[in-house]
């Protein structure tokens, strides 16, 4: 069997992923004036060349603002600019993936009585979309896979909190591959199981349509519950 060869980390990058952690821990606020090069070459026991390399870096993310004759500053920080660094699904064991999952509940949870009070005809009319795509491709699980995906994160994007959605969008990542699986698994052993989501679904989709804050977050609630039996059981 050929593996894909795993790429270490080159310094630079190893230095903005050090500094980008800093300015999320609030160890470094926006406007603040990063050291000299020569003076972070000193800190991270690294060449100069690779101080600038990270300071491109940062730079092209729009995190850092170089002023020339002034130096080097921290950017005001909006939640797109936020990256959450999670290794792939297959480096997790069943307890992280029920850790993960234990965060989306939290979430969604969270997010669904907000989301229904607040959704766009729009944001409707996208939740519909993925449902229709979801029913025709009951056999396709990748297709079907993505259109749950979509179908979640337009629910958190209708609450209208970007920081929600970044999050969201992160921790529901390593989480796809299980779904996936689950899907494919369920396809061929139980495919009624496929219909029950596809039910779930509909009635998440009925409770934000007519702005019903507690039914959306009560249907809600029952279909994570379903997922949840589906993956861990």
């Amino acid at each position: 069997m050929d593996y894909k060869k795993i790429r270490q980390k080159k310094l630079y990058e190893q230095v903005a992923e050090a500094i980008e952690y800093q300015m999320i821990d609030k160890k470094l606020l926006p406007g603040e004036r990063l050291d000299s090069v020569e003076q972070l070459a000193k800190s991270f026991d690294v060449g100069r060349s690779a101080i600038r390399e990270a300071l491109m870096s940062l730079q092209a993310k729009g995190l850092i603002e170089i002023r020339h004759g002034e130096g080097t500053f921290v950017r005001q920080l909006s939640t797109e600019d936020i990256t959450i660094q999670m290794p792939p699904s297959v480096l997790f064991d069943k307890k992280d993936i029920e850790e993960i999952f234990e965060v989306r509940e939290l979430l969604e949870l969270g997010v669904i009585e907000k989301a229904a009070t607040r959704r766009s005809q729009d944001q409707l009319m996208t939740l519909q979309k993925a449902i229709y795509i979801m029913s025709e491709a009951l056999t396709d699980h990748q297709a079907s896979s993505e259109a749950d995906f979509l179908f979640h994160t337009t629910i958190a994007k209708a609450a209208d909190n970007q920081l929600l959605v970044t999050m969201l969008e992160h921790i529901s990542k390593p989480l796809a591959d299980q779904i996936q699986q689950t899907r494919v698994s369920l396809g061929t052993t139980n495919p009624q199981a496929l219909e029950q989501l596809h039910d779930e679904h509909i009635a998440i989709y009925k409770a934000i349509e007519r702005k019903d804050d507690r039914g959306a977050k009560e249907a809600m609630s029952r279909h994570l519950a379903t997922v949840k039996t589906m993956i861990f059981n």
